[in-house]
């Protein structure tokens, strides 16, 4: 038994909407801030209440090949557009990971380096290692 043509469309509607809110979200991660990150939140809630009310209507099995098949190049492209977001999550969070862990280990003499508005101070040379430090 075939559902009716307006379930059909509010399926693909859901999906579809997910999605778009799933591409906003990703985004704001090419350009990651707190503030895209809180913002990003409210997309996500909007793609998860999507894809909580799309759950029951995919499970039931009661449709065309046809239908199957876009449903399924839909959800296919969801799930690509989750593992971007992924990505770039869990990209974002080693980046401060590794930032938090270079602010934890920098001893006093490394940090004073830089001047107050983060730009590397006048250099100081180590001629024994041939490195040079900004002081």
């Amino acid at each position: 038994m075939a559902k009716p043509m307006s379930i059909l469309n509010e399926e693909f509607e859901k999906i579809k909407t997910a999605r778009a809110r799933l591409q906003e979200f990703l985004l704001k991660l090419l350009t990651p801030s707190v503030g895209a990150l809180e913002s990003g939140a409210a997309d996500l809630m909007v793609a998860v209440k999507c894809l909580t009310q799309l759950e029951p209507a995919l499970g039931s099995r009661h449709r065309s090949t046809s239908v199957d098949r876009a449903l399924h190049t839909e959800v296919a492209g969801l799930r690509r557009e989750l593992q971007q977001v992924n990505a770039l999550m869990d990209g974002a969070g080693k980046f401060h990971e590794g930032w938090a862990r270079l602010l934890s280990s920098a001893s006093d003499d490394a940090t004073a380096n830089y001047t107050a508005n983060g730009k590397p101070g006048a250099p100081i040379f180590n001629d024994s290692n041939n490195e040079v430090i900004h002081g």
